[in-house]
């Protein structure tokens, strides 16, 4: 009795780390989709659309290190539950950005959110399965990544039309995002090494 609960709510936290992974992607992919209004409103140079994406992912890089650190000795669940206030926020002021500058400063502050998650939901994944079930658990929470792109493609062009901003993306995207790190910092972790 005890293990089949346990397992159900491995099943459960594994749901709402997928569901964090999607945003994740979606969140990372707003910029790209939406990179000729912004050239256009603030006349962007090549080079600056290119320091964009290469500065969010040089930060993301960076900030991964210290954070996976973390991971190893923190409560998972807080550096998670952070993690995804701070990206989900974040990426809300990115709809607030005035120019180029703030736009390429809010990123990087992305990124260092982002780079809190993956360290530590892997973590946890491996405390809540054992090995036999880890690799299928991993398979769904990188569900997160195509699906979080494909809802990105499908969407993000009609909520621009509809609100008639590039900036609507980025405040409709924040809420899920904002939502979801709330219940984080419920998860109750299991301890290290348990599923071994």
């Amino acid at each position: 009795m005890q293990q089949s609960l346990q397992a159900t709510n491995a099943w459960r936290i594994l749901f709402l780390l997928f569901l964090a992974n999607l945003f994740n992607f979606f969140d990372r992919t707003i910029p790209a989709i939406i990179i000729e209004p912004i050239r256009m409103e603030w006349d962007l140079s090549d080079l600056q659309l290119g320091l964009i994406g290469t500065a969010f992912t040089i930060v993301y890089a960076i900030a991964g290190i210290p954070l996976g650190r973390m991971a190893d000795t923190g409560a998972r669940r807080k550096i998670m539950g952070w993690g995804l206030a701070v990206w989900s926020g974040l990426t809300a002021v990115n709809g607030l950005a005035w120019n180029f500058w703030s736009f390429l400063l809010i990123r990087m502050g992305v990124g260092i959110g982002e780079a809190s998650y993956a360290p530590a939901a892997n973590s946890l994944i491996g405390d809540l399965f054992p090995a036999h079930k880890r690799a299928r658990a991993m398979g769904i929470f990188m569900l997160g990544l195509p699906i979080g792109l494909l809802l990105a493609f499908f969407t993000i062009g009609a909520m621009v039309k509809a609100f008639d901003s590039w900036r609507a993306p980025f405040f409709i995207a924040a809420i899920p995002g904002v939502i979801l790190a709330l219940f984080m910092f419920f998860i109750k972790e299991p301890k290290r090494g348990a599923a071994e």
